[in-house]
């Protein structure tokens, strides 16, 4: 089967024999090319499906998005052409809310669960987001307290007013949107869940993570790793391996 190309999708690796597809969703003020080298330590018989929200990178001028469910509501509608086989939800901090919520998303839409679901230096759904929220305040004390907490702003942005000025709104949206989310209860998903951590996270502790256990009737799995909020840069590979794991071992042709 093809798919049509969508703005949503951006720099991945798409192969008509693929047996399942990893759908990849960044961290707040972050956009798809932060994947984009993925493709280079997944295997082939893996689709990267890297998505690209609003607002950033080749969609700069886009208006993001400020809450969670509508843009999951939108995602599950873009995503619905490639979902005629497996495949994996992958999210990063705000992004696992954003995949967690898609789940949902699809489940509405009567589509297959994922065959797992991956969500990374976030605290588990049902649990406050932020113990001292940062979206209203104004950018200097917004943009300090935001490098202190998650210490991923790069300096190179710091130091540039004018590129700071750009990314801005995104990144205020973005925390906007996780922020503002309300957990609705809801039944257990029928996928797996993979909650990983980062061991000095000052935004999410290891019982935050486990607490993903209760999201998921099926398999559960924690890991936490040496690192802050970004542990992913010093144990990408690991965290690849994970998910290579996952893929079903053969497929049937759509």
């Amino acid at each position: 089967m093809s798919v049509k190309t969508t703005p949503w999708i951006f720099g991945g690796r798409i192969n008509p024999k693929a047996q399942c597809r990893l759908f990849c969703l960044p961290h707040s003020g972050s956009g798809a090319s932060q994947f984009s080298s993925w493709k280079n330590f997944l295997p082939p018989n893996l689709d990267l499906c890297p998505i690209q929200l609003p607002g950033r990178e080749n969609r700069l001028r886009e208006t993001p998005f400020t809450r969670i469910r509508p843009l999951a509501e939108n995602l599950a509608e873009v995503l619905e052409p490639y979902l005629d086989r497996p495949y994996i939800l992958y999210g990063y901090s705000l992004g696992a809310l954003v995949a967690f919520e898609l789940a949902r998303q699809l489940r509405r839409q009567k589509t297959n669960p994922a065959v797992s679901l991956f969500a990374l230096a976030r605290p588990a759904p049902h649990l406050a987001q932020t113990k001292n929220p940062l979206h209203r305040l104004p950018d200097d004390i917004f943009v300090a307290e935001l490098t202190r907490r998650f210490n991923g702003m790069s300096p190179l942005i710091l130091q540039d007013p004018e590129l700071m000025k750009l990314l801005l709104p995104t990144l205020r949206a973005d925390v906007t949107a996780l922020e503002t989310y309300v957990y609705q209860d809801e039944e257990p998903l029928d996928c797996p869940i993979c909650a990983f951590g980062g061991s000095f996270d000052a935004t999410t502790t290891e019982d935050e993570l486990r607490a993903w256990r209760l999201h998921t009737h099926r398999s559960f799995e924690l890991k936490v790793f040496q690192g802050d909020h970004f542990f992913i840069r010093t144990n990408q590979l690991s965290v690849l391996e994970s998910i290579s794991a996952c893929i079903p071992e053969s497929s049937g042709e759509s």
